[in-house]
C-alpha cells in the first residue's frame, strides 16, 4: 500500500517537473521573440540615426561598419551559447 502511494507521488512529481519545463520553455521562446523584435527595430532605427548624424558622404561606410559589428556580436553570442 505504501509502495503504491510512493509511486503515485513520484509520478505526480515527474508530471509537475515536465509541466514546469514546458512552461519554462514557452517563456524562453516568448522572450527570445521579443528580443528579436527589439533588435530588428533597434537595427533600423540605428540606420536612420546614422543617416541623420553622419555626413552624407560617409553614410554607407558607417552603415557597413555598424552592420559588421552587429554580425560580429551575433556570431560571438551564438558561439558562446553553443559551446555550453
Amino acid at each position: 500500500m505504501e509502495g503504491e502511494q510512493k509511486e503515485q507521488k513520484s509520478v505526480e512529481k515527474i508530471e509537475d517537473n515536465s509541466f514546469q519545463k514546458l512552461v519554462n520553455i514557452a517563456i524562453v521562446i516568448m522572450l527570445v521573440g521579443l528580443i528579436f523584435i527589439a533588435l530588428y527595430t533597434f537595427f533600423f532605427n540605428m540606420q536612420e540615426a546614422i543617416n541623420m548624424l553622419v555626413i552624407t558622404q560617409y553614410v554607407p561606410l558607417v552603415r557597413a561598419i555598424f552592420s559588421l559589428v552587429v554580425i560580429g556580436v551575433g556570431v560571438y553570442l551564438v558561439k558562446m551559447f553553443l559551446s555550453r
